[in-house]
């Protein structure tokens, strides 16, 4: 059967999968915009109209946009509740070649990488953290971008989580088989277990 999605439907797709743990800003002219349950989420959070799109005869997706010249107060409010986000930019003119216009993801902004004082609490730090637990120890290791301040420590297993909650760190990474239910609300980027080999 013939895939009936349109060509920028495909874009987007492609794009997509390459970043399914982030909300795409996809680039259309003066908006980016948001698809399927993308759309859904950014429609919520930041309390604008969720509507739809024929992208393809007969296929009609969710989609809600932002003007682009107000990106950082909407990114702003998306990564503060935790989102990542993948801003995709045209990097090609419309016009300028025949046929779609090409697009790219330019930069992933989760809450800990964060550098824009105009989206950061100037009076919290911006930790972003990596735990690795072992049996008996634990090792942590948390920067702040915005001021290079990077510390690493070693300590008892039991007490690990203690350490993460009182680092109140924006974004934690972690083995995706860690729990971390009743510890708050952290926001945890999942990683391969090899990345903590």
């Amino acid at each position: 059967m013939k895939d009936a999605s349109a060509p920028i439907r495909k874009q987007y797709l492609s794009i997509k999968r390459r970043y399914p743990q982030a909300i795409v800003l996809f680039r259309i002219g003066d908006f980016y915009e948001t698809f399927d349950e993308d759309a859904k989420i950014v429609s919520k959070e930041l309390d604008i109209v969720l509507t739809s799109k024929e992208m393809g005869k007969g296929h009609r997706v969710p989609l809600a946009g932002i003007p682009y010249h107000s990106l950082d107060n909407h990114l702003a409010r998306l990564v503060n509740n935790g989102h990542k986000v993948a801003i995709c930019e045209q990097t090609t003119l419309p016009g300028a070649t025949r046929g779609l216009v090409e697009r790219e993801v330019v930069r992933v902004v989760t809450p800990g990488t964060v550098v824009e004082p105009g989206l950061l609490d100037s009076k919290t730090n911006n930790y972003l953290t990596a735990l690795v637990l072992g049996d008996k120890e634990a090792g942590i290791a948390y920067v702040d971008i915005t001021t290079s301040e990077f510390a690493t420590t070693q300590l008892p297993a039991d007490q690990a989580l203690f350490q993460i909650e009182r680092l109140k760190p924006s974004e934690l990474l972690a083995p995706e088989g860690m729990d971390f239910a009743g510890h708050g609300e952290l926001t945890v980027t999942r990683r391969d277990d090899l990345w903590f080999d």
